[in-house]
């Protein structure tokens, strides 16, 4: 066997082509770092798009409809779920600026109302005034009141009613009635 080191194909007196050799890639110039930030601020506008849609007030038709409270802000602002066995209800007039009303727990209660870009705005408001014997009770329906009358904003949300006061806390968080 001869060992041939010449560079050609074994079998062939042709010399061996070197492959392609292959060529550094071009620095990034300007116009490729345009394209990327271009694309980089629309998808930030593509996710500022989805986030406003999540968060901005959606215009819901309330009038005629009832809702269950499910949780409110207690004395401390903190939001705590209903008392078992209470129902705390909500039903919106038929027409805008007609009345709200419902049960707090142990009462009755009405409003009159408007509602105007999200801002609720309660008048002349009543309540049966019943004092309720079971402990703690009078406590929560006092805090459910409050918290109503110290709304200012309603938003609906995924199936729920919100309302907040005029620093954008929470107050009270409704689920609708279906009974």
């Amino acid at each position: 066997m001869d060992d041939d080191q010449s560079g050609n194909i074994s079998g062939t007196d042709e010399p061996v082509q070197p492959g392609p050799v292959p060529v550094p890639a071009a620095p990034m110039g300007r116009g490729f770092w345009a394209v990327m930030i271009l694309i980089g601020v629309l998808i930030m506008l593509i996710i500022y798009a989805q986030v406003q849609g999540v968060t901005r007030p959606v215009q819901v038709n309330l009038t005629g409809t009832s809702w269950m409270l499910t949780y409110y802000a207690d004395n401390e602002g903190a939001i705590v779920p209903v008392m078992n066995g209470t129902e705390v209800t909500i039903r919106f007039g038929l027409a805008n600026g007609t009345s709200i009303g419902g049960y707090s727990g142990c009462n009755a209660y009405s409003y009159n109302y408007t509602i105007s870009n999200s801002r609720l705005i309660l008048t002349s408001g009543t309540t049966s005034g019943i004092f309720c014997s079971a402990p703690g009770m009078m406590q929560a329906e006092s805090a459910y009141i409050h918290d109503l009358e110290n709304t200012s904003t309603i938003r609906f949300r995924s199936g729920h009613l919100y309302l907040y006061d005029t620093a954008e806390k929470p107050l009270l968080i409704f689920e609708q009635n279906t009974a």
